[in-house]
């Protein structure tokens, strides 16, 4: 009976004195890795979301402020711009926020190509003239991609919109890939002055690779002058 209890004792305590298991260990490391991408993703997420809001809402006070005497009414449509493009922005933080808090788990955000067009026009509203083509279906396109695909032209875009010039946006919907391209004109000075390497490029450079695309963004020359171009396709099916 002795050595029964003790066996039983050890058996109790084996845990304990053993440690975690292999396999309790690997576990615990991919809940770990997941946690981390999980987190890395919102950070993505916000970092689009508000810092798309902010470039266009300082463009747009600027233009308010230089037209509040001679063209009060359009300095009234940049003014509404900054507060529609606030409540988005603040949703998308609202967001993350409520992903961040114990317990809650709040839908992924719902921004793909279907709200491109209000995108374009908060940039158009900001004063930057933009040119859009979009061909095939992207209404086909599956769920995943489209919102990555959306966030890479909103980044995109907040680029743009720091340096003078119209941009063109160009979006192909094939049986099988996403090509999403924008281009800009820049300046010599534009690729030193604003063009170091922020935190942005490096996004949409983790979101196209998640999905196993690709993506390249640097500067451009043809006859008609020197351009920024930011080009990405994006798998439309599964590949091994």
């Amino acid at each position: 009976m002795r050595e029964a209890g003790y066996a039983a004792l050890l058996r109790r305590a084996a845990p304990l004195l053993l440690g975690p298991s292999a396999a309790e260990r690997m576990a615990a490391v991919e809940r770990h890795a997941d946690r981390l991408a999980h987190r890395n993703r919102l950070a993505r997420e916000l970092h689009d979301s508000i810092g798309h809001t902010l470039t266009a809402a300082t463009i747009q006070a600027a233009v308010a402020s230089n037209l509040v005497d001679s063209d009060p009414q359009r300095a009234r449509r940049a003014m509404d711009s900054i507060e529609q493009a606030s409540r988005t922005a603040l949703e998308d933080l609202d967001h993350v926020l409520g992903v961040l808090r114990e317990g809650d788990a709040p839908r992924e955000p719902r921004y793909t190509l279907a709200d491109l067009g209000a995108l374009l026009e908060r940039v158009r509203h900001a004063g930057t003239t933009v040119e859009a083509v979009v061909t095939g279906e992207p209404d086909r396109v599956p769920a995943a991609v489209s919102r990555e695909a959306y966030r890479i032209v909103q980044e995109g875009l907040t680029n743009a919109m720091r340096h003078p010039g119209p941009v063109s946006v160009r979006i192909s919907a094939a049986a099988h890939r996403l090509d999403v391209e924008l281009t800009n004109p820049i300046a010599d000075d534009a690729l030193t002055a604003g063009r170091r390497g922020g935190r942005g490029l490096a996004g949409i450079a983790e979101r196209v690779h998640v999905l196993r695309g690709e993506v390249t963004a640097g500067p451009v020359t043809d006859d008609t002058g020197r351009y920024w171009r930011l080009a990405a396709w994006l798998p439309l099916r599964s590949t091994p």
